[in-house]
């Protein structure tokens, strides 16, 4: 199995770990969850929640992140299309998904 991420999505996960670098001195514990975050995601694709459209939602554990995902069971690929503070408006990143 493959992970990419869309490109706003690589530069919100780049954003969220220098801030949390910046702000908490946290850097590289928001890597390393996103890191296991990742690796459950690919371990199981389908069992977190289904948010329509293809898309699922993986919670972060102890961080106020989502990952917004789409799974292709054909090409065995995740996408992750957003990591979103659970503060911003929601579905902002849906103009990211190919129709």
């Amino acid at each position: 199995m493959r992970t990419i991420f869309a490109q706003e999505a690589i530069e919100e996960y780049r954003d969220a770990a220098q801030y949390s670098e910046d702000r908490f001195g946290l850097g590289r514990q928001f890597v390393l969850s996103m890191e296991a975050a990742i690796a459950a995601i690919e371990q199981a694709p389908t069992r977190f929640q289904a948010a329509g459209r293809g898309i699922r939602i993986f919670r972060m554990k102890r961080l106020p992140y989502y990952l917004f995902y789409h799974f292709d069971e054909e090409s065995d690929v995740v996408t992750i299309y957003a990591v979103a503070h659970h503060k911003r408006k929601r579905n902002y990143w849906a103009d990211r998904l190919k129709e």
